[in-house]
């Protein structure tokens, strides 16, 4: 029994240097493309915290055997991945920040509004919301109108064809 056990032990130190050394023979730029993913994923985290929506990540797919001119391939592509995230949460922290100038403008309407004012603005808020239900209430008689009519058409074309 302690046989078999220390030999297992042995096999799983031995699988263990193996797989360690061979993460040490990696390229540089696979490394350096883990620790910017992680970075990003650290930061989205971050984000997703105080509850801003960020880009999706893309992932670059790297060969085992990683020759020169694949490996400048996925730079390039790297690059331009991070590129693209960069001008994503640019457009993001801008879209935020118009968010938050619109809501502190509001406010600050509101507060100055006396309460007929108020009133008037939620009547038309309300008012705009009956509209678009109204309007969507159109599209579905009209949607349903039209099904209709396929249906006729559709059961002249099945008695013809009997």
């Amino acid at each position: 029994m302690k046989k078999i056990l220390g030999l297992a032990a042995v096999m799983v130190l031995a699988i263990s240097q193996l797989s360690f050394s061979a993460q040490k023979d990696t390229d540089a730029a696979v490394q350096r493309l883990v620790k910017v993913a992680k970075q990003r994923q650290a930061q989205q985290a971050k984000e997703a915290a105080k509850g801003v929506v960020e880009e999706e990540v893309i992932v670059v797919p790297v060969e085992e055997t990683v020759t020169p001119a694949t490996s400048e391939d996925a730079r390039q592509k790297a690059e331009a991945a991070r590129a693209q995230a960069q001008e994503r949460a640019e457009k993001a922290k801008e879209a935020a920040q118009q968010r938050k100038t619109k809501t502190r403008e509001i406010r600050a309407q509101r507060k100055n509004m006396s309460e007929s004012k108020m009133m008037d603005v939620e009547i038309q808020r309300i008012r705009k919301r009956v509209d678009q239900i109204n309007s969507n209430i159109e599209k579905f008689h009209k949607t349903n109108e039209m099904l209709d009519q396929m249906e006729q058409r559709l059961d002249a074309i099945q008695e013809k064809m009997n």
